[in-house]
């Protein structure tokens, strides 16, 4: 049966279809009807399209922001067109404010930003279990001093109770004095007011890169200018801007009942 069935659409494809069918089409569905959407060359899109970028209307979309970072978002296929931004931006903000794309968008970076917030916090709780947070990282040299000087002062306490318990008093003393000028080296290595090159890790509070203090300044300077550090930048001002909207209470859901609201963004 299904050879049979095939044969029938074949030959139904086949079959001469009635003059004025193809022009019946383009005045139905356009001349481009089989040309994919982002390609067509006639089509007037509205801002409303459900391919169009909803999310880059409202002032940035993240899946842009990420391509080819440890942040990136996966595929997406939906469209920035500049005259639909000229057409969107052209709006009053309370017609904007009946279509709810600021608001999806919002949601969408609120979301971001707090898991990524919340990583901050975690690769922070992760430096400070492992004694490297907000501490000095000593060099192999500085240990190796520090571990010479501590045996010194041990090596002195036990001098210095030997010669009390035999009654010298003042070599007692002397040797406690040396213990506790050893100790003040020993908080000196181990506390450097100028680390120099002691490494301090941290967290970046922007886009949760980790630094060091011993980071050369190119390095500092292409975090700074990474397509991470200020992908997370442009998205946390954006946010902030959206949320004081309103006098703080931030853009209001769709109530639109045309325009297909923040779906067309791409399901912030």
């Amino acid at each position: 049966e299904e050879s049979c069935e095939s044969g029938a659409l074949a030959s139904l494809n086949k079959m001469p279809r009635p003059s004025g069918f193809g022009a019946a089409l383009d005045e139905l569905m356009g001349k481009e009807r089989d040309v994919p959407v982002d390609q067509r060359v006639n089509r007037v899109m509205k801002f409303t399209d459900d391919e169009i970028d909803k999310y880059w209307l409202c002032g940035l979309s993240p899946y842009l922001l990420f391509k080819n970072t440890k942040s990136d978002m996966g595929q997406w296929d939906k469209i920035q067109d500049e005259k639909c931004k000229e057409e969107w931006d052209a709006l009053p903000q309370e017609k904007k404010d009946e279509y709810g794309y600021e608001y999806d968008l919002m949601v969408l970076l609120e979301r971001m930003v707090g898991d990524l917030d919340k990583t901050i916090s975690r690769n922070k709780d992760k430096l400070m279990q492992d004694n490297q947070y907000g501490k000095i990282q000593l060099s192999k040299e500085t240990l190796a001093q520090v571990e010479s000087l501590n045996a010194q002062i041990k090596d002195l306490q036990a001098k210095s109770q030997e010669a009390g318990e035999s009654g010298d008093v003042d070599a007692s003393m002397a040797m406690v004095k040396q213990c506790e000028e050893l100790k003040a080296k020993v908080d000196v290595l181990e506390n450097p007011t100028f680390p120099g090159k002691e490494k301090v890790m941290d967290v970046c509070e922007i886009c949760c890169n980790f630094m060091s203090n011993t980071d050369s300044d190119i390095r500092k300077s292409e975090h700074l200018a990474g397509k991470q550090h200020m992908g997370w930048d442009a998205i946390r001002i954006r946010l902030s801007e959206l949320k004081a909207m309103r006098e703080g209470a931030g853009p209001p859901r769709k109530t639109a009942a045309e325009g297909g609201g923040g779906g067309g963004g791409g399901g912030g």
